[in-house]
């Protein structure tokens, strides 16, 4: 099975745009809307077969996988962010995935997860085909002692898939079922066919290194006399005795395995699930023993320079990240939802070689440092803050990592220092309105509107036991300031305005009365619609739907976590909408549509083909007055994707005047007939694969179109204005 993943989205309402600036501490962010990383697992590979190496980065929180493609403009090479990388691999990636080419035949093959085990599939791309991959194995198998099964590998673990035996194919080292043991299954592609292109595993020792982590510490004990192995060394292989057939479960470990001292033989770098740090063994032989006892540790590894301190469940990983053809070292959590997500990944330049590196600590956040990257679950909110008629960006969060198993959402703030027609944001502060001093709780989401009628926008904030926080703002034009606010504020009748949890506000006067109105995002899918009753200057919020246009987002979980945002395009107001999967969903069919037992109209529910695998919210406007949807795009790895509309597509989204279009009769037999309130310059039929079947130039408000040829079916039609506008039909032919 070929999985060709050189996939494109056709007639895409919105176009991938990382053109926007970025600043932060005086310089622009080379991968502003790169979207952010969590728990990244980093290797290498040809990704365009254009002979550099790019970057694979699979990050454990939500299977999220991204692409840094190596560029070069002329002033040294960099890294650019591949937009929607997932499509160019099987969809199937779970808990770990990496880069090893294990056939020699120079293209990186991919090894992740399988049920119990490891799946592998092989690179069969090229240059003319792009990359491409087919299934080498479902699930690698091992000789055992005493069966052949899986090839075990928790879940949770990282093993090192590398050779161990210098022989010129890949083995793998994976810590066995009870977790206190690396087992060394030996490869046998050389052995029984002299090339490595197989993968027939077999078990050849079952503590490789001679050494045991305890059961419920990160303590490494170096030649153990109560090791329960017997035997010698390759190929009379160290088994497990009989009387420990019952083993102690460790619950999970990282390897790292590489030529640390160049001896030649392969060290280990060992990462433990409660702890922080790692530990380096050192391989007490030399080539071609290579299944000697570790005879040394280093329990703060690198201890030469800044130590490993990732919190929790570190993971290391050996490669080039700074383009000097030098393996470095990449460390970065392994453990989702309990580890740091700001700054989470620790880069290890090697001054020294591939074979006997140096490591010299250099930053906490690589990557990060070149992204909007705010933690997890980032909610992107745009309004003109200081009122200056420019559009500014605040980015929530549902957490940001606080200290050892403890975290607090806050709000940043990025201004709009461009202009009207070309904006730039500038971070100005991590933590608006220090909001974290104030037990709030997580997931922060903010909503602005002046609710007071007195020029200046107020804030309300929803909160995860599902209540809000209203701030007046106090301040004067330009010059916003905030009053203490009101907690658990209350509706018409001094209810306690709650959404049960986690509630998702947004402010938008939904009814068209001017006054804005509220509505709240539910954690079970489902959206509020609280109704101004009040005034233009005391505002007042009546519960009038608890189930808004009968939506409810939760797909795969019976949560939702719904993230609305309504929006007018000209007097017409649609719904955009992420959820728990990491979907944005469109709506229209919301005017007059407000009422219990009303219904909004699906249009997409996946819509431009955005996914951000987890979390999704979405804010839109247009921010560069070009009459084209600006988009914002959070996700749960903390970051941002930037979308712009696309001027081509057949149904984009845009600020443009309504237009009175009909067509009858409909259904037909062969004459349509169209009239419309503006001037038509072109028509377009499709049928419902995006064929384009007819094209005619009208330059008319009214005009007659034969389609007695095309045969019986649905078929859509498009009226294109002299400005580009388009409207559409849906015709049936019989």
């Amino acid at each position: 099975m070929i999985f060709i993943t050189s996939q494109t989205n056709a007639q895409n309402n919105f176009e991938f745009d990382p053109s926007i600036p970025v600043i932060r501490s005086g310089n622009a962010l080379d991968n502003a809307w790169a979207g952010g990383l969590n728990c990244a697992q980093v290797s290498d590979f040809d990704f365009d077969f254009d002979g550099d190496l790019d970057l694979f980065i699979f990050d454990r929180s939500r299977d999220n996988i991204r692409v840094l493609l190596q560029k070069d403009d002329g002033s040294g090479p960099y890294y650019e962010f591949l937009y929607n990388s997932k499509l160019y691999f099987p969809e199937d990636l779970f808990y770990r995935a990496q880069m090893i080419d294990y056939d020699n035949d120079g293209k990186k093959d991919l090894f992740t997860n399988g049920t119990g085990g490891i799946k592998v599939y092989r690179n069969v791309g090229s240059a003319v085909t792009g990359i491409q991959w087919e299934l080498a194995s479902e699930l690698l198998y091992s000789q055992y002692p005493n069966n052949y099964t899986n090839l075990y590998v928790n879940t949770s673990d990282i093993p090192a898939i590398i050779d161990v035996d210098l022989d010129g194919d890949i083995d793998i080292l994976t810590f066995h079922q009870g977790g206190q043991h690396v087992e060394y299954h030996q490869n046998q592609s050389m052995e029984l066919y002299g090339i490595p292109d197989s993968l027939i595993f077999e078990v050849k020792n079952e503590c490789w290194g001679l050494f045991t982590e305890e059961f419920s510490t990160n303590v490494l004990i170096l030649n153990d006399p109560n090791v329960p192995c017997v035997g010698g060394s390759i190929p009379n292989p160290l088994r497990e005795t009989e009387d420990n057939a019952v083993f102690l479960k460790h619950a999970g470990s990282t390897l790292l395995a590489l030529d640390y001292d160049g001896s030649g033989v392969l060290d280990l770098v060992i990462g433990d699930v409660s702890y922080p740090s790692m530990t380096l063994l050192i391989n007490g032989g030399t080539a071609p023993n290579t299944n000697s006892a570790m005879i040394s540790q280093d329990n703060n590894f690198p201890s030469n320079t800044t130590p490993v301190n990732v919190v929790l469940f570190p993971a290391a990983f050996y490669v080039d990240v700074d383009f000097d053809n030098v393996k470095d070292l990449v460390v970065a959590p392994n453990a989702r939802n309990i580890s740091e997500n700001v700054s989470s990944i620790r880069f290890y330049k090697n001054l020294g070689t591939n074979s006997n590196p140096t490591f010299t600590y250099v930053a906490n956040n690589l990557f990060q440092r070149d992204m909007i990257e705010h933690g997890s679950g980032s909610i992107p909110v745009l309004f003109d803050y200081d009122q200056d008629g420019l559009q500014d960006l605040f980015v929530s969060n549902f957490y940001r990592y606080k200290d050892f198993l403890d975290r607090e959402s806050t709000i940043a703030y990025y201004k709009n220092t461009g202009t009207s027609s070309a904006p730039q944001f500038t971070f100005v502060d991590n933590n608006f309105l220090n909001l974290n001093q104030l037990g709030l709780g997580l997931r922060l989401v903010p909503t602005f509107g002046d609710l007071d009628n007195d020029n200046d926008p107020d804030l309300i904030i929803g909160r995860d036991d599902g209540t809000i926080a209203y701030f007046e703002n106090i301040g004067s034009v330009g010059s916003p300031s905030f009053a203490t606010p009101i907690l658990n504020y209350t509706d018409n009748n001094n209810d306690i305005i709650s959404s049960g949890a986690y509630a998702f506000p947004q402010l938008f006067d939904l009814n068209k009365d001017n006054l804005l109105d509220l509505i709240i995002g539910k954690r079970n899918g489902q959206i509020a619609y609280y109704q101004n009753t009040g005034t233009i200057d005391s505002p007042e919020f009546t519960l009038m739907n608890d189930t808004l246009g009968s939506i409810d987002v939760s797909v795969s979980i019976p949560d939702g976590y719904a993230t609305p945002h309504f929006f007018r395009i000209g007097d017409t107001t649609k719904l955009f909408i992420g959820n728990y999967d990491g979907d944005i969903i469109l709506f229209d069919s919301v005017d007059n549509h407000i009422l219990p037992g009303d219904t909004f109209n699906l249009v997409s529910m996946n819509y431009s083909g955005i996914n951000v695998e987890g979390y999704s919210s979405i804010s839109v406007n247009d921010i560069d007055n070009d009459n084209e949807l600006n988009a914002f795009v959070g996700q749960d790895l903390g970051g941002l994707f930037a979308f712009e509309g696309d001027p081509n597509s057949t149904a984009k989204l845009e600020f443009k005047e309504q237009i009175n279009f009909i067509c009858y009769p409909n259904p037909t037999n062969g004459k349509l007939y169209f009239e419309s309130d503006r001037v038509i310059k072109e028509v377009l039929l499709y049928d419902l694969n995006g064929k384009e079947l007819l094209r005619i130039s009208t330059e008319a408000n009214t005009d007659v179109i034969d389609i007695s040829d095309l045969s019986p079916g649905i078929y859509l039609l498009y009226g294109r204005t002299d400005d580009g506008s388009t409207v559409n039909k849906k015709i049936s032919k019989y």
